[in-house]
């Protein structure tokens, strides 16, 4: 009798396995990174770049002279995709994790090797070389989690509202890049609920709104953000777009007036927002 039990156990476990699905990229990611998923998940996040070694241009943050801010930083996800510099000159590219060693090859043709040196909740210290060059980077972790790539808000298609236009918008295209910004900012505090960050950070983000415990407030045209207007072909074009926003955000919306974590409380106001507009 024992013997049929644990024969009819392995069975009924090698049927399950059969029956679970491999088409999802993200699961698929995890499992090539089985020997250090302590590791992966850990890395798979927004790092801001704190200090560098050795560094090249695109390891240094600085402000320009109209204001807006660049900050260098590494964003892993988890379908295998990573963007450097997400709030600087921005390049995505494909990345291999194969114990402490990963692998980049990026969309410009350029190909890096980083060696995970130290990576912990609060730090990842990788040492890259790229063309002979070794330079020793320091992030801080936000700690965010987007487990799900399609809802990574630093996805192609979910940045994809921060790419300047090469010719002037329509104005449903406008509205379409302020939906996308809209949708962005959604993700992005979801990210941060995610990893329980402490508190939200959108340090050199392009961004036009402010966030308060119950509300949601535009900038005026005169203070608006140097890089958010710079998503859009013109500055009047960005005025349009803003307009949109504050036209959409003044309109009437259900907020859960118990939440007393004013993350949790915006997230889905965002999102009737971007269906509204």
């Amino acid at each position: 009798m024992r013997k049929f039990i644990l024969l009819f156990l392995i069975v009924a476990a090698l049927f399950s396995n059969c029956g679970e699905s491999s088409q999802d990229k993200n699961e698929k990611l995890i499992d090539t990174a089985s020997e250090m998923p302590d590791t992966f998940h850990l890395l798979t996040q927004y790092w801001e770049l704190t200090d560098a070694d050795n560094p090249t241009s695109k390891d240094i943050s600085f402000t320009a002279d109209d204001g807006a801010e660049y900050v260098s930083g590494l964003v892993f996800m988890t379908d295998s995709t990573v963007l450097e510099n997400p709030v600087g000159e921005m390049t995505y590219g494909k990345y291999d994790l194969k114990g402490n060693t990963i692998s980049v090859n990026f969309d410009d043709k350029r190909k890096a090797i980083y060696l995970i040196d130290q990576i912990n909740k609060e730090q990842l210290v990788l040492s890259r070389t790229e063309k002979k060059h070794t330079s020793k980077l320091t992030y801080k972790a936000t700690s965010t989690q987007w487990p799900n790539s399609d809802k990574n808000p630093f996805s192609r298609q979910n940045y994809q509202w921060s790419k300047k236009p090469v010719t002037p918008e329509s104005d449903e295209q406008i509205k379409s890049r302020v939906k996308g910004y809209v949708q962005f900012c959604a993700y992005y505090f979801q990210g941060f609920l995610n990893g329980n960050a402490a508190q939200i950070d959108f340090n050199a983000l392009p961004t036009c709104l402010n966030w308060y415990q119950g509300g949601i407030s535009i900038e005026n045209e005169d203070k608006l953000n140097p890089k958010w207007i710079d998503c859009f072909y013109s500055k009047a074009q960005a005025y349009k777009g803003r307009q949109m926003l504050e036209d959409a955000i003044v309109k009437k919306y259900k907020w859960d007036e118990k939440e007393t974590n004013w993350m949790k409380q915006i997230v889905p106001v965002l999102q009737q927002i971007h269906d509204n507009l």
